[in-house]
């Protein structure tokens, strides 16, 4: 199941992504829309399609004193038949803050930032350690090699000019999280709606 992106969703977006401060009264008067129109729009994006994760200020680790900060890329080879599964795994380790399937030798990458506390050793301690007990360990990993970051000069999210009105945007089960093929079962939870694959996972909800 796929729903279309239009103008307004798109000034919605593009107009948090400029100041995820504002307020929907803000953003309705900057793109000429009533202020309930923005709050469903936006209510919609986040809530039933997941488009929207958080609003979350982005820091630029460039900013902050390196010795405090380590960020690094780690290159794995995965079975194919566990990728998932390995995925699940790493994306409960909090210091994992992208994970990426993509083809090739290494067919898992991973961005990991480690930050150092007071009491904490040398970030680059931390890292071998944590890749030698928390990520080497998964089963269906076959072989990983990491690089630490030593400059970052570039580092930006999606933007606007990637999404243009009629993007397609896929819909998963509110249950168990799959993405939906067929006509999705719709239930309504307050001022919320929830979708799901099939009867069962509905029923399960």
């Amino acid at each position: 199941m796929h729903t279309e992106l239009d103008e307004i969703d798109l000034g919605i977006l593009n107009s948090l992504m400029k100041d995820g401060r504002k307020s929907f009264r803000q953003i309705a008067r900057e793109i000429k829309v009533s202020t309930p129109t923005v709050e469903t729009r936006f209510r919609k994006m986040r809530n039933d399609l997941g488009l929207i994760k958080n609003i979350q200020p982005i820091i630029d680790t460039e900013k902050l004193d390196n010795s405090k900060v380590l960020t690094s890329f780690i290159f794995m080879k995965v079975d194919a038949a566990k990728s998932v599964d390995v995925a699940n795994k790493l994306s409960l380790i909090p210091e994992i803050k992208s994970i990426y399937m993509t083809t090739g030798e290494y067919n898992t990458i991973v961005k990991l930032i480690i930050s150092q506390d007071e009491s904490s050793s040398y970030s680059i301690h931390q890292l071998e350690d944590m890749v030698r007990n928390k990520i080497a360990t998964i089963k269906g990993l076959n072989a990983l090699t990491y690089q630490i970051v030593t400059k970052i000069i570039k580092d930006e999210q999606l933007t606007l000019s990637s999404l243009k009105a009629g993007a397609l945007i896929k819909a998963s089960c509110d249950y168990c999280r799959n993405e939906i093929t067929k006509s999705a079962k719709r239930l309504q939870v307050g001022q919320y709606s929830r979708y799901f694959c099939c009867s069962s996972c509905l029923t399960l909800y």
